[in-house]
């Protein structure tokens, strides 16, 4: 009773083995593509949108701004991943990151100072070949033609 016991236990034991191996196997070989090396790279891709280079768009309601890159490449576009952030207090110690999509409750104000209330803010972002595309929507007003994005600064983190 106890040598089927051992020989179960042996052959359980193979089992385990052998799946396991194909499954290393199988990751090996689907994980890479053809000429691309099969291991991660993790890229840090830093921009800024000034005040002035954000265009509004009357169909969809929101500002746009694109900053083009050649860290998203079609491999990378394919196989990778990304998260994009809004960076606060770039360059000092205070500096830190929010990730998109973020949505802001700022104050509205009269000319005087006085507070009227709080609107609410959505920056959000899109990802194609070679390229990002950052937005922002005011969610509580109509489009204010004096009135444009403030300078933002954006950091995406790239791994493929």
């Amino acid at each position: 009773m106890q040598r089927k016991i051992v020989w179960k236990q042996k052959e359980l034991m193979k089992k385990y083995v052998f799946i396991s191996m194909m499954a290393l196997v199988t990751l090996v070989f689907t994980g890479c593509e053809k000429n691309e090396p099969c291991q991660f790279h993790k890229v840090n891709v830093d921009f800024r949108v000034p005040h002035n280079t954000w265009t509004y768009d009357p169909e969809m309601g929101w500002y746009s701004a694109v900053y083009e890159t050649n860290a998203l490449s079609t491999y990378v576009y394919d196989y990778g991943t990304w998260t994009m952030s809004h960076e606060y207090n770039p360059g000092t110690a205070d500096a830190y990151l929010i990730q998109l999509p973020e949505i802001l409750s700022l104050p509205d104000e009269d000319e005087s100072g006085n507070l009227l209330g709080y609107y609410y803010q959505r920056i959000d972002y899109e990802v194609g070949v070679g390229y990002v595309r950052v937005y922002v929507t005011n969610l509580d007003y109509a489009y204010l033609p004096e009135w444009k994005p403030e300078e933002m600064y954006f950091h995406m983190q790239i791994v493929y």
